[in-house]
């Protein structure tokens, strides 16, 4: 079961206490000029720590992109030029933003039945568990915390739902991805996404038509712990859905 761990930043799951750890990598200018300034990379490790122990072992990794589009604004840099900062975040401008260039669009609104109360936009870009934690709702509940903790002042979270298995290997993280296992995953892609899109489901996320991508509203409450939890007690372990990917394959 889940529940949060008195006093510490840690929840226990099944016996095992689970927190997120922040890696440092970003310089921070003290002035803003460049579109890069206003879109912020989060990137960090899940980690498990069994009952009685004192080491952490790192069970996952996450990365995630907060773009900060009303202090762009503010400083005369479009939504768009922020998003082309990468191009994985870029993908998503055609959905997210209007002919202009300002968030967000009609057809985006329209998804979300008109309840985008704020002007920013948070990116999940990736989650990555490792075999042997997968399949008990700590990828969903990994994706929750990230929400929680980093969707103020955005008005909508976006992802893209793509199978780790399926994407080109890379050379320079290639010990990781041999720990991921991912060939055990299948090899269908719309098998696969399919399962995945069920999966984000569960946290509200609903599809966009004609684009890969899946969207909330931040002002939707998210479903507590508990009700994650039983979701995942009635469902079955789906292919591929402890992850996810915003990279292309």
């Amino acid at each position: 079961m889940f529940r949060k761990l008195p006093g510490k930043s840690m929840t226990l799951i099944n016996g095992s206490s689970w927190s997120l750890q922040l890696e440092s990598s970003e310089l921070i200018p003290l002035t803003l000029e460049e579109p890069e300034d206003f879109i912020h990379e989060i990137c960090g490790k899940i980690l498990r720590r069994i009952n009685h122990s004192e080491r952490d072992q790192i069970a996952g990794r996450f990365r995630i992109y907060y773009a900060d589009f009303e202090l762009g604004q503010n400083h005369n840099v479009t939504a768009r030029e922020i998003l082309d900062t990468y191009q994985h975040t870029f993908d998503y401008a055609d959905a997210v933003l209007n002919s202009d260039e300002t968030p967000f669009s009609r057809r985006l609104h329209n998804l979300l039945g008109n309840e985008i109360e704020n002007f920013n936009f948070l990116i999940l870009d990736r989650v990555e568990l490792l075999p042997k934690y997968r399949g008990n709702g700590v990828g969903l509940l990994v994706l929750r915390s990230l929400i929680e903790r980093f969707g103020a002042g955005a008005g909508v979270v976006g992802m893209k739902p793509f199978p780790l298995q399926l994407e080109r290997k890379d050379a320079t993280d290639s010990r990781w991805r041999r720990r991921l296992r991912l060939e055990q995953f299948p090899s269908d892609s719309k098998i696969s996404t399919r399962k995945l899109r069920d999966y984000y489901h569960r946290l509200g996320f609903v599809p966009m038509r004609s684009t890969p991508f899946m969207f909330r509203s931040l002002s939707w409450a998210l479903p507590t712990i508990e009700q994650l939890y039983a979701e995942v007690r009635k469902g079955t372990r789906s292919a591929g859905s402890p992850m996810l990917s915003s990279q292309t394959p």
